[in-house]
């Protein structure tokens, strides 16, 4: 490349630089000139606003915490041993009862086994009442010199021997009654049949759940709890379930367990709220939302949360002065809710504050009394 080349090369790109922090600056001159118009037209601008009174009352901070609904109990039940469904008593849906039987295994050879095993102990014990005979016989018999000590003692011997075959074969049959008692898999407590996994025909293996129940008669809302809330909680008292999937219908719970050790590293704690189910309205799974009153603020400062206006993060109101003008200030709040926010610094009792057309002022801004509804314009 020529060096004539390379200084059009320059020159163009001097020339493109030059033009392009021209158009910037024209930009940015325009944008700042229109913020400028914009604030003196808003200082100027008198806007209609409703005012009201900083005034004090009773309230009472309610702690909300979401949770999902537990059955009170659930397990999943299995049979002690291995065998064939023969049948199936419950479906999905089914209510059982405590020791209902809830399906019947195929136990046609533990059956057979069983009576096996009832002939072997017949035969042990056949043979033991032999034994004991025969050691009878020996003992007259050695008081009269007539056999030798070693007879007596293997005749003893036997004797012990068949008391360990009965012994075993009681063992043997005990444990074939149990597995034949295994047959039939009950329900341990009562509940509803909420999965089925197994059906009729299949084999179950010793431990494989056939049915999963659950007790529904009582939900559980299990809440997570932050260390500066739990301490507000007590066990035994009453608190408001709202379940959104049936149109946020109220429900009356109770706290019934609050857990002693916090889980780290997050450092909460769990509340268990107790909801009675009598009628099976509500179902495990449903999202759940536990509102949970606490010790109510006795003539609390307050502001209605309609007059808040958010500022850099931080929550402010307009004050209402004596010239008709508005001066914006920062507060500081506690418990926000119900249409209040508690006001712990930032405003008086008795000053007005701007309840509506905030959202038109900034502060130093001039404005007016309207009437209800004018209020912005």
């Amino acid at each position: 490349m020529t060096s004539r080349k390379k200084k059009a090369i320059i020159i163009v790109s001097i020339i493109t630089l030059a033009l392009a922090g021209i158009v910037g600056y024209r930009i940015y001159s325009t944008t700042q000139a229109s913020k400028a118009r914009a604030a003196r037209a808003s200082q100027g601008q008198v806007v209609a606003v409703e005012v009201a009174a900083v005034t004090r009352k009773d309230i009472t901070p309610v702690l909300t915490f979401s949770s999902s609904l537990e059955p009170l109990w659930s397990a999943d039940i299995s049979s002690k041993v291995d065998g064939r469904i023969e049948r199936l008593a419950v479906d999905e849906g089914d209510a059982v009862s405590d020791g209902m039987t809830i399906a019947i295994l195929d136990m046609g050879e533990l059956s057979a086994q069983v009576v096996q095993a009832e002939g072997n102990l017949f035969q042990a014990k056949a043979n033991l009442e032999q034994a004991e005979l025969d050691l009878r016989r020996m003992e007259a018999l050695a008081n009269q010199g007539a056999i030798s000590a070693q007879s007596l003692d293997s005749a003893r011997t036997k004797r012990d021997l068949a008391a360990g075959q009965v012994r075993s074969a009681e063992g043997t049959l005990a444990l074939y009654d149990s597995k034949l008692t295994g047959a039939n898999v009950n329900s341990p407590r009562s509940g509803v049949v909420v999965k089925r996994y197994l059906q009729s025909g299949y084999y179950a293996k010793a431990g494989t759940a056939i049915v999963s129940v659950a007790d529904i008669s009582t939900l559980l809302a299990k809440a997570t709890v932050g260390e500066a809330e739990i301490a507000q909680l007590a066990v035994g008292a009453a608190v408001k379930v709202k379940i959104a999937a049936l149109g946020e219908q109220e429900f009356i719970g109770t706290i019934t367990r609050l857990s002693p050790v916090a889980t780290m590293p997050s450092r909460t704690f769990i509340a268990e709220i107790s909801i009675p189910n009598p009628q099976n309205i509500l179902k495990a799974g449903m999202f759940a939302k536990v509102e949970v009153p606490i010790q109510p603020h006795a003539q609390a400062l307050v502001v209605p949360e309609t007059a808040l206006v958010m500022k850099e993060d931080i929550k402010t109101v307009y004050i209402l002065a004596a010239d008709n003008k508005v001066q914006q200030r920062a507060l500081k709040l506690g418990y926000v809710g119900g249409g209040y926010a508690e006001v712990l610094d930032g405003v008086k009792d008795g000053e007005q504050i701007v309840i509506s057309g905030q959202n038109k002022l900034r502060d130093g801004s001039t404005v007016r009394l309207g009437a209800p509804g004018e209020a912005g314009k």
